[in-house]
């Protein structure tokens, strides 16, 4: 049915609506520039009549929105139909509104049904399971042909909880399971207790009883993130929420992996003995022997330095006896030197030489790491102003990474490398069946791509039972020349939007005014993730000194004079960005002063140690913060999304700093580097 002005009455009018109609379940009114069509689910039902001297009117209203209410108004009708044709109007709503009504009655309890099992499940509930809901929903919505809010419209106030979890998931999520923590830690207090010589801090406590799909446990330097480990292995096994031989944790080095296991027996006893402790390379490894068989080995060159040494060495010998390949690498080196190596005529009594043997040594083993193409490896650093030499670079180190890969393949031998690549293409490919649900990785912020390939491969086959629980702290992530990436820690939530990441708040190692220091200085760099790091020992003297070099063993002279007093000995550690800042006197003082234990070490070998008091030594400018050196091609490889000046090195400096328990001095020479500068002039609170 329709109603128009008449030719008459348009003659009147300009722009103005002069015609509507009613088509199906909606309205469509015209005017002489536009037609417009009105959806019953827009239109509220009501409509205004009004006489006018000679013509009728109709005005057709929209539901309030944001305290606003639009209308249509149709002008010039012929009076005598006005009324019938609203009368007609709202009889169509008033049917189609019935309908709709009749419709929500199924659905709506559906919904609220489905979404009280999940909220009421006695479980942390992971953003899967709402995820799950949320999409029958969407798709009962498409049925039904309108949206949640022209719902609330129809029924006002039925359904603002289901709107509250459809369009604010994440918020409700974190309520909901904030409220079911803080109940659920009454249930575990006994485990909380006792598995550990001290008990649980409240943050720990709810690390352990996270089980999202995906979880990041930020755990700063000496905040018991292993504690947390083994209570959450514990957790699993005696809640039921999975048996031993469905938890798989996972650290990077063998020692720590060992600690781990043994630490499992010691806390949680026998019901820990089928839990899985590995390092990445022991999963690698076992995964493609059950594929392809027991007989597949490691080859002894790599984890022998020498031995590799000395096939580079040899493979680099026989390259050059091909005159071509002699040229290429003159023809590199005389315009880009590496380790001060030029080609001049002197290029071939250097084919043993260390250096240039370990960079064509790390070349092929980031080569190896990433498992690319060379055309990947282009188009990576195509966009790069000195492509030209880093892919010149790319062409002397490729032959000698498929010579590799040749030798490998022909003793049917691995590699570390290989034992992550082809382990995640296994399972990828569903050759491997896992059987591990709940993944646990401790030192999170040192993964690499290819290592977490394997380990979101391993996530997918138990996608809707099991999690990721990843614990690691992005202030320590200092081994980028190793393969990891910081921005995978950093940017964790982004990479998996179901997850939830906490964090530790309460440090034991050191005091609150190391903290106060330590924790503004990396967070300088707001790339990093922030986060409250509370020390449980508290004092009022500054326990961060800057020392000139020179005055190094006048303070180990105190602390050994102080020990003697208190006849104790105290633990010292001597750290140095690099091997050859190690003291010469160093013996002489280890000897001198038995009121110590007195040890050096590099700054990177420190993370995991720690000690009563440290001395970081040759803080100078060009040294640490180190120099910005040449970029090779592995190098580039490597690099982050970082923009900040120095930021693995000041997160180095923050590991160096963090291994004291009461006190560390920052030695320099001269004025001191940019971080000796800063913390002199920044708002520090450091002796001086």
């Amino acid at each position: 049915m329709q109603l128009k002005a008449s030719n008459t009455a348009k003659y009147f009018m300009n722009d103005e609506f002069y015609q509507v109609a009613i088509d199906g379940e909606k309205l469509i009114v015209r005017s002489s520039v536009a037609e417009e069509r009105i959806p019953f689910a827009v239109w509220d039902g009501s409509v205004r009549v009004r006489r006018g001297i000679v013509w009728g009117e109709l005005e057709f209203f929209a539901h309030e929105h944001d305290g606003q209410r639009y209308s249509w108004l149709i002008r010039g009708l012929p009076w005598p139909q006005c009324r019938k044709f609203a009368d007609q109007a709202v009889a169509a709503y008033r049917q189609w509104h019935q309908l709709q009504c009749a419709q929500l009655s199924t659905y709506l309890p559906a919904w609220q049904q489905a979404l009280n099992q999940r909220r009421n499940e006695p479980v942390f509930l992971a953003h899967s399971k709402i995820r799950e809901w949320h999409r029958q929903v969407s798709r009962d919505l498409t049925t039904l042909g309108m949206s949640l809010d022209e719902i609330e419209q129809r029924v006002p106030g039925l359904i603002s909880e289901i709107g509250a979890w459809y369009h604010q998931p994440s918020v409700m999520l974190s309520q909901r399971n904030e409220a079911w923590v803080e109940a659920e830690r009454e249930r575990w207090n006994t485990l909380f207790k006792t598995l550990e010589s001290s008990p649980l801090n409240p943050s720990q406590q709810s690390a352990v009883l996270l089980n999202d799909d995906y979880n990041l446990v930020l755990a700063g330097a000496g905040s018991g993130k292993t504690s947390v480990l083994s209570a959450r292995v514990a957790y699993l096994i005696e809640s039921g929420l999975a048996t031993g031989d469905q938890i798989l944790l996972l650290s990077f080095g063998k020692d720590a992996a060992s600690e781990m296991e043994q630490r499992l027996k010691d806390r949680v006893g026998p019901a820990a003995t089928h839990v899985t402790v590995n390092t990445f390379h022991q999963l690698g490894l076992r995964i493609i022997q059950e594929v392809e068989g027991q007989n597949v080995q490691l080859s002894p060159i790599v984890g022998e330095a020498k031995l590799k040494e000395a096939w580079m060495t040899d493979w680099l010998k026989k390259h050059w006896m091909t005159p071509t390949n002699f040229k290429r690498w003159q023809k590199h080196l005389n315009q880009w030197p590496i380790a001060y190596i030029k080609g001049d005529e002197e290029l071939g009594s250097h084919v043993e030489n260390p250096k240039l043997i370990s960079w064509l040594t790390q070349q092929v083993e980031q080569l190896s790491l990433l498992g690319f193409s060379k055309k990947e490896i282009q188009q990576r650093i195509v966009e790069r102003e000195d492509y030209p030499r880093l892919n010149s670079e790319l062409a002397l180190c490729w032959p000698c990474y498929q010579a590799w890969n040749d030798m490998l393949k022909t003793q049917g031998q691995l590699d570390f490398n290989l034992m992550i690549s082809r382990a995640t293409a296994y399972v990828r490919k569903k050759k491997y069946q896992s059987r591990w649900a709940f993944i646990m990785v401790d030192e999170y912020q040192d993964i690499s791509p290819p290592r977490l390939a394997l380990l979101e491969a391993l996530c997918q086959q138990h996608s809707s039972s099991g999690n990721l629980f990843a614990v690691g702290d992005d202030w320590q992530s200092i081994y980028q020349f190793a393969g990891s990436d910081v921005d995978l820690t950093t940017g964790f939530k982004q990479r998996f939007p179901a997850s939830t990441v906490t964090h530790l708040d309460t440090t034991y190692r050191f005091n609150n005014r190391l903290a106060e220091v330590a924790n503004a200085f990396v967070q300088a760099n707001p790339q990093q993730i922030p986060k409250s790091l509370n020390s449980l020992k508290t004092q009022k003297s500054n326990a961060v000194a800057l020392l000139p070099q020179s005055r190094i063993e006048k303070v180990i002279e105190q602390l050994n004079r102080k020990g003697t007093a208190k006849n104790e000995v105290k633990s010292l550690l001597i750290l140095g960005r690099n091997h050859y800042h190690k003291p010469e006197l160093l013996t002489a003082w280890q000897k001198q002063y038995r009121q110590l234990d007195i040890q050096f070490m590099t700054c990177h070998a420190s993370k995991g140690k720690e000690a009563d008091f440290v001395i970081i030594v040759n803080v100078d400018e060009g040294q640490f913060p180190a120099k910005a050196k040449t970029m090779h091609l592995d190098d580039v490889l490597t690099l982050s999304d970082e923009t900040f000046p120095d930021a693995e090195e000041r997160r180095l400096f923050y590991v160096a700093m963090t291994r004291a328990r009461e006190k560390v001095w920052i030695a320099y020479n001269a004025g001191g580097s940019s971080f000796v500068k800063e913390l002199l002039e920044g708002p520090y609170a450091v002796s001086k």
